[in-house]
């Protein structure tokens, strides 16, 4: 069977690799230049010190999981970083937060995309391009192909099933494409009330600057939401750096505002907290996030079209949970699905091996 992805988020890239190994043909389009969605890693400053501008961590809870993890550290891709994080409340900084217990969180010490692009090496990805939509063409078993991926560059990929793994809004945006006559138009009702925290994000360098001793700290603050010592992930630091996440309503305020602006306010509430230093960085550079996190998840780890004859269904991080592992747990358990319910529909008996 020849599966579609659209969106090479973690979830998206987990299915379509479990899928691949299965036997079945993938092929995934991503918008971006870069895989991994939120799992985002850029170079900063003159020294080009790797910074995670999206997801900065993540813990594991489910057993799955968990050996997932342990095989990325049997790799050297992850290691644990810290076990809590600190704390400013409006008043006093607190190096440990005295509302959560203690846990493990983990970190790719050569950036958190290293894991996305190691899951792609499995599949056919198609960066930097865009699906405008989707067209049902017919049963897979009684035409050549289900479904029409359309690309907004006029190109079309035919498959015979369809995965959705962006974000609601995006999947939602696709769906509204699909013909009247099929069952896709229902999941609809599903994910339009998915809302997201957006955020701001503030990466700057201090060169020399003597690293502070934190790796985390969260704020209940009007302006800044979470700050990331970007420093003590990496194994041969070239300088200190940080990652500042803005609070989602500073963020719908001031996405439309010049960078100086929304930056400023930003780094001036940093200095008033953690000392001048702060405020005056060499150099920095923005993001806006407009899907940090889905702040009503559905339960569902994943949503699945009512049509066995045209395979659709929806994967990502609002199902399940909001977290790292929810996005890995929803394109696993689709994935394991898929591959019982459609075992005989193997377009290739050998296992995939990794796209070298």
């Amino acid at each position: 069977m020849i599966i579609g992805i659209i969106g090479a988020g973690l979830s998206g890239l987990v299915a379509g690799k479990k899928l691949a190994e299965a036997g079945h043909e993938v092929v995934m389009v991503e918008k971006s230049q870069q895989l991994g969605g939120r799992l985002a890693t850029v170079t900063g400053g003159e020294s080009r010190i790797k910074i995670d501008t999206g997801i900065s961590h993540f813990a594991a809870h489910e057993p799955d999981f968990k050996d997932f993890v342990g095989e990325l550290q049997e790799i050297d891709m992850v290691r644990e970083w810290t076990h809590y994080f600190g704390l400013y409340d409006g008043i006093n900084l607190y190096r440990e937060n005295p509302n959560k217990e203690f846990e493990s969180y983990y970190i790719a010490p050569d950036g958190i995309n290293e894991i996305p692009r190691h899951l792609s090496r499995w599949v056919d990805v198609r960066s930097d391009t865009k699906a405008g939509g989707i067209t049902h063409i017919g049963s897979f078993r009684t035409k050549k192909h289900a479904w029409m991926i359309n690309l907004t560059n006029i190109d079309v990929i035919e498959v015979d099933a369809v995965i959705l793994a962006s974000p609601a809004p995006e999947a939602y945006a696709v769906l509204q494409t699909a013909q009247n006559e099929t069952a896709a138009r229902r999941i609809i009702r599903h994910i339009d009330e998915i809302n997201y925290k957006q955020t701001l994000t503030v990466m700057a360098g201090y060169g020399e600057q003597e690293q502070p001793k934190w790796q985390g700290i969260e704020f209940m603050d009007d302006r800044l939401w979470w700050a990331y010592n970007e420093t003590s992930k990496r194994n041969n630091p070239s300088e200190t750096a940080l990652v500042l996440h803005s609070q989602s309503d500073f963020a719908k305020k001031y996405k439309r505002e010049d960078e100086e602006t929304f930056t400023g306010l930003m780094l001036d509430r940093l200095g008033e907290i953690m000392g001048d230093w702060a405020a005056q960085p060499d150099w920095i550079q923005t993001t806006h996030w407009r899907y940090m996190l889905a702040e009503n998840p559905m339960e569902d780890p994943f949503i699945e079209l009512e049509m066995e004859e045209a395979p659709l269904a929806l994967v990502g991080d609002y199902l399940g949970g909001n977290t790292v592992e929810a996005a890995y747990l929803s394109g696993l358990k689709l994935a394991n699905h898929w591959i019982e319910k459609y075992k005989d529909e193997i377009t290739d008996a050998d296992h995939a091996k990794p796209l070298l």
